[in-house]
């Protein structure tokens, strides 16, 4: 056996997690950040501590960060997913306050003590240019 199949399971996990080139977040179902990886920190500029415990729509511009929870709070009432399941092309907020485009692509999971989404984030700003 090589070392990486030997290394427990959840090591291996966060490894990959933090090595890959997307930003990983990951909410509760009350739009808390439980998780943050590392490209992620790249993209907005923040530490994972900033950001974790806090609401996601911190990550978003106007008129967006406004109207998060609302979405949230739509869906947990009706059940009808909007962005759920599709990648699109939205806008982030940087910490310094600046937006940029980006590639989003929600999936949803749920565990014992509750639902949550993963965001898989792609700055595109080079590619827009």
């Amino acid at each position: 056996m090589t070392e990486f199949q030997t290394a427990p399971t959840e090591d291996r996990l966060r490894s990959v997690i933090d090595h890959v080139v997307d930003g990983i977040i990951t909410i509760n179902a009350q739009g808390i950040v439980t998780t943050f990886n590392r490209a992620a920190e790249r993209i907005f500029g923040y530490l994972a501590e900033e950001v974790i415990g806090q609401n996601v729509k911190m990550l978003m511009p106007e008129p967006y960060q406004g109207q998060h929870d609302g979405y949230i709070d739509s869906y947990l009432r009706t059940g009808i997913a909007k962005i759920i399941g599709i990648g699109r092309e939205v806008v982030g907020q940087r910490k310094n306050g600046t937006s940029f485009p980006m590639e989003l692509a929600i999936s949803e999971f749920r565990l014992a003590d509750g639902r949550y989404s993963t965001g898989i984030v792609r700055a595109i700003t080079g590619r827009k240019r």
